[in-house]
């Protein structure tokens, strides 16, 4: 007879035992494919959350003196086409979401009561989307042109939809639309206002000119730092770069908490269940013996014996990868809305790892009745039905 029919008769003959073993394949892989899913979520989520806090790199001319520079005291500035030049480079890769800014320490703005306050000014570039490397989403912070965003601090100095009014370099008044009263708790943002870049520009008679760019730098193989500086300094050796380890530091963090969970996780999971599987292979055997004997005593040789087990560990294997791919992505999605506050209505099924799914489970079920099959070609068929 047809091994396949024999295997899918033994299946739905065996219908308790087919089950225990394909819901072992269905827990591996969606556990597995879960626990991916919410880690790429985590990445994502991280990035939102990492956004709040800005971005990790300044880089700013070389020779500024950081003291002026983190306590926004007017520093010496640079031509704002430099942001373009880098995003247009092939060869800078370390760095990613760089948004030019203009920063301008603003002593003598005066609010619609005529009281005189020191507040700062910052003007933000669109950010450059580097165009040969995939595209990201936007982390820069944004402002629509003819609109300014206030700080907490200034916004208690402005009336409910009024304009955002300053005197420009040149004596005339600029009036600008209040697009956004930020939140307070964003430390010197709370005095200050946010322009876009080319408004700010005018409005200050600095037409071109930023004093400072914001990048996220990768993990790199070079260190963070370090190979960014490298970058940066090969094109513009007038500029120079630093890091705010402590947002660094956060975000490398996350990432590698949660690929090292995963990497626990997943393995602990899928060995558990190979080594539940090929003991349920070897009984599976034990309770065959007499019909494994049958076989060999009609013909079957021990290679159609291994052949019949291993096909019924691939079967399982792929139906249950596929089951534990769409559960596992349900799972991630159902408990990912739970988990995460940016990226919940952003998690899908990771269709790459379908293919990965389809293929490893099936050949990881077919190791695990290995040995149980080899254990089966070994059965004596005339003393196997010789035994009552």
């Amino acid at each position: 007879m047809n091994p396949l029919k024999l295997v899918i008769k033994e299946l739905l003959y065996r219908k308790i035992s087919s089950l225990i073993i394909l819901f072992t394949v269905v827990v591996a892989s969606s556990v597995s494919v879960a626990i991916y899913t919410l880690s790429k979520a985590s990445e994502n989520e991280t990035r939102k959350i990492m956004r709040e806090q800005g971005l990790n790199l300044y880089i700013f001319p070389k020779g500024t003196n950081l003291i002026d520079f983190y306590s926004i005291n007017n520093t010496g500035t640079f031509p704002d086409k430099y942001v373009d030049v880098l995003a247009e480079s092939k060869t800078f890769d370390a760095v990613r979401h760089l948004t030019g800014i203009l920063q301008i320490k603003y002593p003598d703005w005066k609010d619609s009561n005529g009281s005189t306050h020191q507040i700062v000014l910052f003007g933000y570039k669109d950010e450059a989307q580097q165009k040969y490397l995939p595209e990201q989403e936007i982390m820069g912070f944004d402002v629509k042109k003819g609109t300014v965003r206030v700080g907490a601090l200034v916004a208690k100095n402005i009336k409910p939809e009024a304009l955002f009014v300053i005197e420009g370099a040149d004596g005339k008044q600029y009036s600008f639309e209040v697009d956004k009263r930020l939140e307070e708790g964003r430390g010197i943002m709370d005095q200050g206002v946010s322009f876009y870049l080319e408004d700010l520009q005018h409005v200050l008679g600095m037409q071109g000119k930023i004093n400072k760019i914001e990048a996220l730098g990768c993990v790199c193989k070079d260190g963070r730092i370090k190979n960014a500086r490298k970058q940066v300094q090969a094109i513009f050796s007038d500029l120079e770069i630093t890091e705010i380890s402590s947002i660094a530091d956060a975000r490398e963090n996350q990432r590698v908490m949660m690929n090292k969970y995963g990497a626990f996780i997943i393995p602990f999971v899928i060995i558990s269940c190979l080594i539940i599987t090929g003991l349920l292979f070897f009984q599976n055997v034990n309770e065959r013996k007499r019909e494994i004997g049958l076989l060999k005593a009609m013909g079957s040789s021990s290679y159609i014996i291994l052949f019949m087990i291993l096909l019924k560990a691939l079967i399982l294997g792929f139906a249950g990868g596929i089951i534990g791919f769409f559960l596992g992505s349900w799972l991630a999605e159902y408990f990912g809305r739970e988990i995460f506050r940016f990226t919940a209505l952003g998690i899908q099924p990771v269709w790459l790892i379908f293919y990965y799914t389809i293929v490893i489970f099936p050949l990881l079920w077919m190791v695990s009745s290995w040995i149980p099959g080899l254990l089966a070609t070994r059965i004596d068929a005339a003393k196997t039905l010789s035994q009552e």
